[in-house]
């Protein structure tokens, strides 16, 4: 007769008594709450008063917030829960449960220290021997913001709404006066609905100034490429004395464009072109090494790539910069600007226009070799597939935060804790 292991669920002691026999050597918990012991926590511990209940040790509630990011865990509740639920998470609580408020007030109260933090981990990683640069590879991807795009509304529209708003205002106004002479009752509270579209006429008129603001700063970005084009044309037409091929630039207008949006749940998020579709989001930016680990990161809500060359690079800590032979990027952040601004020690490999089909590099700014060719080659199996590990593994689409400060920051949490899971990698091997 066969005979099975059961499960006898009525024995005194399921797990070990020693918290150190609930996980192998070699799990990524372990590693976590190793590389948080390394880093220099004196500017937390120096916010806490002393007074009150015992509060929980910062180490204790930061290992938490990493390791959740880097499962896919990234709600403060999730993680509370999984300190019942899961092995790994009890063994970083020592057995204790933070509660979910307590991690969220956590994470809210320090998110403005993840740039230094994400530096220090990097720092650490070089220490051990698992951060190597050379060529860094530059991409950005678009990450839904906290905010519906139904949310947002067009400059055009907010020009008809202001005047439907008056309109109806001048009405409620009239038959107030009509009831007040008649002595008569309504159905309705006037003096609540003249208020409540003052108040909606009040927030159209900021989202308008926002917009208005946005087309001046684009504007002058607009202009000064329009007459950097303009020039270029007037001297090819006096050095060869023919009409330059093309259609003549369009000059930029400082008025708002009809389609130009403002989002009323979180307005520094901007309508954007994805994959999917058009969205609420913001533009996330990332440099990697060749070891698909990110050594700088950011996001903002610029539409397009071709000013994030040179933030890239910037965003990388200093104490690395030195061991940066060439940064690569592709078409969507070519410009001449960003390559003569490189700095003097890095070369830039950015792609000038699209490759064609089954052909590597068609045209590079400088002078095409094998050797820059291989390096671009090596793009797509870096930093593409990091963006591809971060949205469909660890199941990061969408910013739990609001506002370009703190999604920048929560930003830099993801890619903090994608960094633990890559250099646990790269340690095992």
């Amino acid at each position: 007769m066969i005979s099975f292991i059961g499960a006898d669920r009525e024995q005194v002691s399921f797990m070990p008594h020693d918290l150190n026999d609930w996980l192998p050597e070699d799990h990524l918990a372990r590693f976590v709450v190793d590389i948080v012991s390394k880093m220099d926590l004196r500017q937390v511990y120096s916010t806490y008063s002393g007074k009150g209940s015992t509060p929980y040790d910062p180490k204790l509630l930061l290992s938490l917030i990493f390791y959740g990011y880097s499962t896919g865990v990234f709600s403060s509740r999730k993680i509370e829960t999984s300190t019942y639920d899961s092995v790994a998470f009890r063994f970083i609580a020592g057995n204790h449960h933070p509660d979910h408020d307590t991690i969220a007030s956590f994470r809210k109260k320090f998110l403005p220290q993840l740039k230094g933090w994400f530096k220090d981990i990097l720092l650490i990683g070089n220490e051990l021997g698992l951060i190597k640069l050379g060529n860094i590879f530059i991409d950005g991807t678009k990450v839904q913001a906290n905010a519906s795009k139904h949310k947002a509304m067009s400059y055009k529209r907010m020009q008809q709404l202001e005047k439907q708003l008056d309109c109806e205002i001048e009405q409620l106004i009239t038959l107030g006066q009509e009831q007040d002479e008649k002595d008569d009752k309504t159905t309705i509270d006037i003096p609540d609905e003249i208020k409540r579209r003052k108040d909606r006429l009040v927030k159209i008129n900021t989202a308008k100034k926002v917009i208005e603001q946005r087309r001046k700063q684009a504007y002058q970005e607009e202009k000064a490429e329009f007459d950097k084009k303009q020039e270029a044309r007037k001297k090819h037409e006096k050095e060869t004395g023919k009409k330059p091929p093309g259609k003549a630039p369009k000059e930029p207008s400082i008025a708002p464009k009809d389609k130009d949006q403002y989002n009323f749940t979180d307005p520094e998020s901007r309508i954007m072109k994805t994959s999917k579709g058009f969205d609420q989001c913001y533009n996330a930016q990332i440099a990697v090494n060749g070891d698909m680990l990110i050594v700088g990161n950011y996001a903002n809500a610029h539409h397009n790539d071709k000013q994030e060359f040179l933030p890239a690079i910037e965003s990388v800590p200093d104490e690395l910069k030195p061991q940066i032979t060439s940064a690569v990027a592709d078409t969507g952040y070519y410009s001449e600007h960003n390559i003569e601004n490189c700095p003097e020690n890095i070369t830039p490999i950015i792609v000038k226009s699209k490759e064609k089909h089954n052909s590597y590099i068609e045209q590079l700014l400088n002078p095409i070799n094998d050797k820059q060719k291989e390096i671009y080659r090596k793009r797509k199996h870096t930093v593409e597939p990091v963006f591809g590990i971060i949205k469909e593994v660890l199941g990061f689409r969408r910013f739990s935060l609001r506002g370009k400060d703190n999604i920048d920051n929560e930003w830099g949490l993801v890619c903090l804790s994608y960094n633990l899971k890559r250099m646990f990698n790269l340690k095992a091997t």
